[in-house]
């Protein structure tokens, strides 16, 4: 037989096989959903629904411009939904958008109720929510509870002297000595995250960038207007947050020094362990009450 004989007879029962691929398989019994995949999917059904979606980060700045003024924008954020969509997305995580001097590209809240008008307005948002909504998709605030920005009215209140109310909302100290702070606490950002104030004589606290005083978590007006701030965004129909530094919320009271490691880091400050700044046992316990604030709005 020549070769091309027998090439030509291979090519016939291989195409026979392959014809047969899908009567054969219409013949096999469907495979039978055991009992470990029944409970799996009944476990997936009464899971919270964030466990099991695909979240989308957007930064608005950079994400979409809808009016060419070069700036990211709810607007723009809203005429990709349907994109999203197509891709699965089922909820989407915004970075800040609150009104904020951008030291920290938005990490350095003015105020935790209102929008930045170089994002949009309310009512853009407002429609941003609509249009999530007819496709299934939830919209996650990206919340920072651990420290405002230093123009953030309260703040403002809280420097202007050791007497007003919000003196207290913040973490204030008298320093060691002249020209000492409190103790060798660092900033994430190099260098001491203590910085005097000379209006009032004392330092203020800040974990990150000096722009940033840390509210001061003991304080139950404190935390009641945190809450009451996040009331006001699921109220408007956002599903839940993205908490930003939640570990960084309390600090040893008591300002002991934190202990010294060998060497130095890129700042050129002595390295330390962030032992009494960074997840304190207050700080573990306080996540576990930010859930029932959604809960109570059905998220």
């Amino acid at each position: 037989m020549s070769k091309l004989a027998k090439f030509s007879r291979l090519a016939l029962i291989l195409g026979l096989c392959l014809a047969a691929i899908p009567a054969l398989a219409q013949q096999l019994p469907a495979p039978k959903a055991t009992h470990k995949h029944v409970h799996q999917a009944a476990q997936t059904a009464q899971d919270p629904w964030w466990k099991h979606a695909v979240i989308y980060e957007i930064y608005p700045r950079s994400f979409q411009d809808s009016n060419g003024d070069g700036v990211g924008d709810i607007n723009g954020v809203t005429s990709r939904l349907e994109y999203l969509h197509d891709l699965g997305i089922g909820a989407i995580w915004i970075t800040p958008m609150y009104p904020s001097p951008l030291v920290d590209f938005g990490y350095d809240v003015a105020d935790y109720t209102a929008l930045d008008p170089l994002y949009g307005t309310l009512g853009d948002f407002d429609q941003l929510m609509a249009e999530a909504k007819k496709r299934n998709i939830r919209v996650i605030m990206d919340f920072v509870p651990n420290h405002t920005s230093d123009q953030h009215p309260w703040f403002k209140e809280s420097r202007s002297s050791r007497t007003n109310p919000k003196r207290d909302w913040y973490i204030w100290r008298d320093g060691k000595g002249p020209g000492q702070p409190p103790n060798n606490w660092q900033s994430w950002f190099g260098h001491s995250a203590w910085q005097f104030d000379p209006a009032t004589g004392q330092y203020y606290y800040h974990h990150f960038y000096v722009e940033q005083p840390d509210l001061n978590w003991r304080n139950p007006e404190v935390r009641k207007a945190m809450y009451d701030a996040m009331r006001f965004w699921l109220d408007r129909g956002a599903a839940g947050f993205r908490l930003d530094a939640v570990s960084r919320l309390f600090e040893d009271p008591n300002l002991h020094d934190d202990p010294i490691s060998p060497g130095n880091n890129a700042y050129g400050d002595p390295n330390i362990a962030h032992k009494y700044t960074d997840n304190l046992p207050e700080a573990r316990r306080r996540r576990l009450s930010w859930k029932p604030c959604a809960d109570q709005r059905g998220r």
